[in-house]
């Protein structure tokens, strides 16, 4: 439920990690490929980002909800809806989600998930068949009830599928959390610290876009230093 919690999941052996950040990284990044980005390069450093920047790679970086200035892009899904990025190389740098997705490399394959490509990303895992660690980015290692309400739908998806089970306390909190607000989302969603943080920066949240179900076939999954996309049908 939080990246300061991932060093004590329970499991061990050799697994998976969906990292989620709904609000807005994952989804975010799911946009980019679904609008035609390459591949993306994600960084924890800023110096980094300017660097790539410098190089002629396009950027999408904020910190603490805001765009910075040097970026190209924000870290908006629609932002992405742009001819300039088809077929280009994105480096994208967050507060919270390009951190949880570089600490989720740490212990092996790591993958992107939203509400977005929970189909698609339930299919990428049925084809790979390893166990899978959900990592919530939360906010600053706190946990975010957007995030967790993600994993409780995607453990829900999977609760189908003879070949998983639940291992883990955190997965059936999560299940719950989603059971009881899955009727009312978008009001959960609107109730959560992140969510009026950003409306605080007169940034929208964009719930119409986050919250659409399974609406993309992409999964990006990180190889060494880039996200590429998988594509998973039904």
């Amino acid at each position: 439920m939080s990246p300061a919690l991932f060093p004590f999941k329970k499991t061990r052996q050799r697994h998976i990690t969906l990292v989620i950040d709904v609000l807005r990284f994952s989804t975010s990044v799911i946009a980019a490929f679904d609008y035609g980005v390459s591949e993306v390069i994600p960084v924890n450093s800023l110096l980094q980002a300017e660097t790539l920047k410098q190089k002629g790679i396009l950027v999408a970086a904020e910190r603490d909800g805001e765009k910075l200035p040097f970026a190209d892009f924000g870290n908006g899904a629609r932002d992405f809806n742009v001819p300039v990025i088809a077929g280009k190389t994105l480096a994208y740098s967050t507060t919270n989600g390009t951190k949880a997705l570089l600490l989720a490399q740490t212990a092996g394959t790591a993958g992107i998930l939203a509400f977005t490509n929970l189909k698609a990303a339930k299919n990428w895992i049925l084809s790979q068949s390893l166990p899978v660690v959900l990592l919530c980015s939360g906010w600053k290692n706190l946990i975010s009830i957007e995030d967790t309400l993600c994993a409780g739908a995607f453990v829900e998806t999977m609760m189908h599928e003879s070949s998983f089970k639940m291992d883990c306390d955190s997965a059936r909190l999560s299940l719950l959390i989603w059971q009881s607000g899955r009727e009312n989302l978008a009001e959960v969603i609107q109730s959560s610290q992140h969510y009026h943080r950003l409306l605080k920066l007169g940034i929208d949240p964009d719930l119409e876009y986050t919250l659409n179900h399974s609406s993309s076939n992409s999964v990006p999954v990180l190889h060494k230093d880039k996200l590429i996309n998988y594509s998973f049908n039904d």
